[in-house]
């Protein structure tokens, strides 16, 4: 106890100058006390006790500032809400594209690809085997997928879908260019 009287209003004003709050340096106070007191029969033990409690105190103080600079605030993080452009337009031209495909190549995507049903739904209602289905559904997309490359000018880098422009415009479309 006597080396914390001794410490305590050198450690007060150090962190008070680090810190600019007097909460925070309350705070730091009060941990390393609670430290000092756990560890009492080891820092009894000192030779120098004063020079342990500012080491104690300057890594709890660094501590403080890394779970400052670590947390994130909940509300920063917002939901993307807005559909990239190239999306948005990638939109409009698969419904121009898919009836350019054949019949088998476009039942199998609207169903297992748009609609949500699973591989092996389809399989049983076709009766097919899940391995032909699979196989099926791989032809019918590398067939669309090569119809947006000519028809769309749909390019791709190694992460997906990297620049498109629409050839043509439809007259139900509003937009002119891509």
């Amino acid at each position: 106890m006597k080396a914390w009287g001794e410490a305590e209003p050198q450690l007060y004003s150090w962190l008070l100058k680090q810190t600019q709050s007097q909460h925070e340096t309350e705070d730091i106070m009060q941990d390393v006390f609670l430290k000092g007191m756990r560890n009492s029969q080891r820092f009894c033990d000192l030779q120098d006790g004063k020079s342990w409690l500012f080491k104690i105190t300057k890594n709890h103080f660094i501590d403080n500032v890394r779970r400052k600079v670590y947390a994130v605030e909940i509300d920063e993080l917002k939901a993307n809400t807005t559909i990239p452009p190239v999306m948005t337009q990638l939109q409009t031209c698969l419904p121009r594209i898919l009836p350019l495909l054949t019949e088998e190549e476009r039942n199998i995507i609207e169903q297992c690809d748009l609609s949500g049903m699973t591989q092996l739904e389809y399989a049983k209602c076709h009766q097919l085997s899940l391995a032909a289905t699979k196989a099926r559904l791989r032809r019918a997309r590398l067939a669309l997928k090569t119809k947006l490359i000519t028809e769309c000018k749909v390019t791709q880098d190694q992460t997906g879908v990297c620049c498109f422009k629409r050839l043509r415009v439809l007259p139900a479309d509003d937009e002119s260019t891509a």
